[in-house]
């Protein structure tokens, strides 16, 4: 399960845009490999370097997981499945057991509730729309803010 962690000011770029990204990728890329990777490392490095993090909304489960695994057959290796997905949880798990070394997720999660379930599923990040303030979401120990 990613933890979400403070984001310290010297990563971010002295000047230009400020992209999380670039910086992330550099550093996770840079990471000795002969280190041991914790799983919040190991699927943090995978969402920095994946480029893309689909989103999945869908009506119905099977419609969920029926498009899920073409995105993961196609070369997705993160999804995130939005919680509002009939079964989402059910779902999620069929996924991580055909797709076990793929990155899965749960999105707008908005209770304390629903993301124990999620975790309990497997998934190995969550999504929040709910900081209202990015800076609320760092200074909360946010690693990643969508």
């Amino acid at each position: 399960m990613l933890v979400a962690r403070r984001i310290s000011m010297w990563s971010l770029p002295a000047i230009g845009c400020w992209n999380p990204f670039a910086f992330a990728r550099f550093r996770v890329s840079c990471a000795s490999s002969q280190l041991p990777v914790s799983p919040k490392d190991k699927t943090l490095r995978t969402i920095y370097n994946s480029g893309v993090i689909a989103c999945l909304r869908a009506s119905s489960a099977e419609l969920a997981m029926s498009a899920a695994c073409a995105a993961l057959n196609g070369g997705v290796s993160v999804l995130e499945i939005v919680m509002s997905t009939p079964g989402v949880l059910e779902v999620l798990q069929q996924l991580l057991q055909d797709y076990p070394t793929r990155t899965l997720g749960v999105g707008t999660v908005l209770n304390v509730k629903d993301a124990k379930n999620a975790v309990e599923a497997g998934a190995k990040f969550l999504m929040s729309p709910t900081m209202v303030k990015v800076l609320t979401a760092y200074e909360a120990g946010a690693q990643i803010v969508k």
